[in-house]
């Protein structure tokens, strides 16, 4: 059978032609073949030629400003995004550049860092000063390498994981502006609830040898996620959602068209479904609309795609597991029933229930330790196992802000006197 067809005219034809031409065709084969892994090499390369900072920020006694101080922030940082040309994505190995907001507690205090490239500290630098004019931003070593290099052993022990929406990114969560109370006014501070009251709260108990630490990895999203949510609202409200659909696509629909066109069917023959599309606005419920006005608000702001994971570590002598059911419950206030909120990613989840248990659960507790050390996220080898979402600047502020005098945990992070203005050439 072989000698039949490589005797075949065309057959040989076709293989003279390649013999001559290899030079032509073998590296694009070849491109497509090994692409990722030379994606995964330039990257690899890019990232490690450049420096990486940990910038802690401290804000003085008297501020009063609210998460949406913090909202103006991601916006001015938002502009950092740049995908590259084909040369500086293929040839150079420049990938979108992420940052890293954390929250740490231990017994010396809660402490708010910024992880990111050195070449973006004058313009973080610029954002916070802008917003809390009285804050101290200082670079400092890195808190990760005061703990051994690989956890659990024999005196440390661990527990953490990723979290995840419930629902679709277009959802939102319950943010900042839900937590203010109905009968006062947005201006009065002192009587605001903030979101992050209770986490303030739980870090200011925890014991010497206790160390909670959380860690939301950043970046800018495109505008696909934004699309997702008109497709939704048009969905919810019976409206055509306005899409490009794919040629195969058309092409069936125009086939189907013509062949009712031939049979004799009009366009009237399903009046009633017409109708029930036209009027599904009225026929909203309460709840339906304000779903729908939820998602409209969430995604006219821009959005982050994100990344929340969180480990508690301690001494073996003092290891408590309260704290995780005490870090669900405090990222439970964020859900809504209607809306959307955070579920645990059971990919990354440290526990195991069933098969090697022994084995496998120190194993991802490693993982997931190396992955919060390396600030790894979107890239390989953790993009595999995490599950990064959109979340819009309001949301990402509500989950991430400095306290504000509504916040009176003893252990809050503060300074005593207020600095001088920010230098005047700081890059605004």
């Amino acid at each position: 059978m072989a000698d039949i067809i490589l005797n075949d005219p065309v057959v040989k034809e076709f293989i003279f032609w390649a013999s001559r031409t290899w030079f032509l065709w073998m590296p694009i084969l070849f491109f497509f073949i090994f692409r990722d892994s030379w994606l995964h090499y330039v990257r690899a390369n890019f990232i490690s030629t450049k420096k990486y900072i940990l910038l802690e920020v401290r804000i003085p006694r008297e501020v009063s400003k609210s998460p949406k101080a913090m909202e103006s922030i991601f916006a001015g940082i938002h502009g950092a995004a740049r995908k590259g040309n084909l040369i500086d994505r293929y040839w150079d190995g420049w990938v979108t550049p992420w940052f890293s907001l954390e929250v740490i507690g231990d017994e010396t205090g809660i402490h708010f860092y910024i992880w990111t490239m050195e070449f973006f500290k004058r313009m973080f630098e610029a954002q916070i000063y802008a917003q809390y004019p009285s804050s101290e931003v200082r670079v400092v070593e890195d808190y990760t390498k005061s703990l051994p290099a690989v956890l659990p052993d024999k005196d440390w022990n661990l527990w953490g994981t990723e979290f995840v929406l419930t629902k679709p990114d277009a959802y939102p969560i319950r943010t900042y502006e839900d937590f203010v109370l109905e009968d006062i006014s947005s201006k009065e501070e002192e009587r605001k609830i903030d979101p992050l009251s209770s986490l303030f709260e739980f870090f200011g108990q925890l014991r010497p040898g206790e160390r909670l630490w959380i860690q939301m990895l950043v970046r800018a999203a495109d505008d696909k996620w934004k699309k997702e949510g008109e497709v939704l609202v048009a969905k919810m409200t019976g409206k055509k959602a306005v899409s490009k659909s794919p040629l195969i696509t058309q092409l069936v629909d125009a086939i189907h068209d013509t062949v009712k066109t031939i049979l004799g069917v009009s366009a009237e023959s399903k009046p009633t479904k017409k109708e029930s599309d036209q009027f599904r606005m009225l026929n909203l419920s309460p709840g339906e609309r304000t779903t729908i006005e939820a998602i409209e608000r969430n995604i006219a702001k821009i959005g982050f795609e994100v990344c929340i994971r969180w480990i508690y570590l301690a001494k073996r002598d003092v290891y408590n597991f309260l704290a995780v059911p005490a870090m669900f419950g405090i990222f439970k206030q964020f859900s809504s029933q209607s809306l959307n909120g955070f579920k645990t990613n059971k990919k990354i989840t440290v526990s195991i229930d069933y098969f090697f248990k022994n084995y496998r659960e120190p194993k991802r507790k490693q993982r997931l330790f190396k992955s919060y050390k390396l600030r790894s996220v979107f890239l390989p080898p953790y993009k595999r196992r995490s599950k990064p979402f959109v979340l819009s600047s309001s949301e990402l502020a509500t989950v991430y802000h400095f306290p504000g005098m509504v916040v009176a945990a003893p252990t809050t992070p503060r300074i005593e006197a207020k600095r001088g203005a920010p230098p005047p050439n700081l890059p605004i």
